[in-house]
């Protein structure tokens, strides 16, 4: 395991960078000093459209990466907010798993190892008891392309009922039983819910494949200011440290069309080295001195040259 949490890749989500041309995100994520970019395939259409992308777009957009120097290590897939793999409605579900199959394709052409899968149900309907299983099923459905093009899927615990809490997710992973389903934690989510952040993360070993940074509180799980929030960093950073997590790690934010979302995003990354620092000091950050690699550790490369849209 590296000396430290500091040591590993630190990557920053779409959506807390000004919008634009990919080359201009991409540079704008490695001039905040981040290694890779987090893409969003949202329930906007405009972010839907990428799935359509044909291979001239898709090569673009590796070509780059490579001149920023910077990579897409994940897409996360929120979409199925919108498109419920566990909708009652056989026709969403139908569109759900259109779109799965088509954020794997794309995630297979770009290089890029993991797709986060939002752990909602179905969202916009009234709870149903039979939402989970269908929800299993699209997801196992899923997974089959999956394997067959080497993406990793992982479920993000959320800031619903459904999916709530790391031991929610390591549960469903278990009951699938696929080495090509893990789980990408989202800290601030666990806030939203009051849980035992530090506890939840105790399951993390050999389970999780990224996680998400961000602060929150309950009833507000997004555009809480690092350190205005509940989440322990602290504690986050320890529990990390003792359970030998040794891969990336993403901050979620969202810019709101910010003139300085660049310096945010920049200064919030300092915050949470800071707060590692701080962590390290007190014994909690450097780690066990024999942590075995975890799942989670990955090698950041560039995606090839000509990427196939088979």
């Amino acid at each position: 395991m590296p000396a430290s949490l500091l040591d590993r890749p630190f990557g920053i989500y779409e959506k807390a960078l000004p919008d634009g041309p990919w080359p201009r995100m991409l540079a704008d994520a490695r001039q905040a000093g981040f290694d890779y970019l987090e893409m969003s395939i949202d329930e906007s259409d405009q972010r839907l459209a990428r799935l359509d992308w044909s291979r001239q777009p898709r090569r673009d957009l590796v070509r780059a990466c490579e001149e920023q120097d910077i990579s897409i290590f994940s897409i996360c897939l929120s979409a199925h907010r919108r498109f419920g793999l566990g909708s009652a409605h056989a026709e969403v579900r139908n569109r759900a798993a259109e779109i799965l199959d088509a954020t794997v394709g794309l995630a297979s052409d770009l290089g890029i190892r993991v797709v986060q899968i939002a752990g909602y149900y179905a969202y916009y309907e009234d709870r149903d008891r039979a939402a989970r299983s269908r929800y299993v099923e699209g997801l196992r459905r899923g997974l089959a392309l999956a394997e067959r093009r080497g993406v990793m899927l992982a479920i993000e615990n959320i800031d619903t009922a459904d999916m709530a809490s790391v031991t929610d997710c390591i549960a469903l992973r278990d009951e699938i039983a696929s080495p090509w389903l893990q789980i990408y934690p989202d800290v601030g989510n666990l806030a939203v819910h009051k849980l035992d952040v530090a506890a939840e993360l105790t399951l993390l070993r050999g389970a999780a494949v990224g996680l998400h940074l961000k602060d929150a509180r309950p009833g507000q799980p997004r555009r809480v200011q690092f350190g205005d929030g509940d989440v322990p960093f602290d504690l986050v950073f320890a529990s990390l440290a003792e359970e030998c997590y040794d891969g990336p790690l993403t901050l979620e934010m969202w810019n709101d069309e910010s003139p300085t979302a660049v310096r945010a995003a920049a200064d919030a990354l300092t915050w949470i080295k800071e707060r590692m620092r701080e962590a390290a000091a007190a014994g909690g950050a450097a780690g066990p001195p024999r942590c075995a690699p975890s799942v989670g550790t990955c090698t950041l490369s560039t995606p090839l040259e000509a990427p196939s849209t088979r």
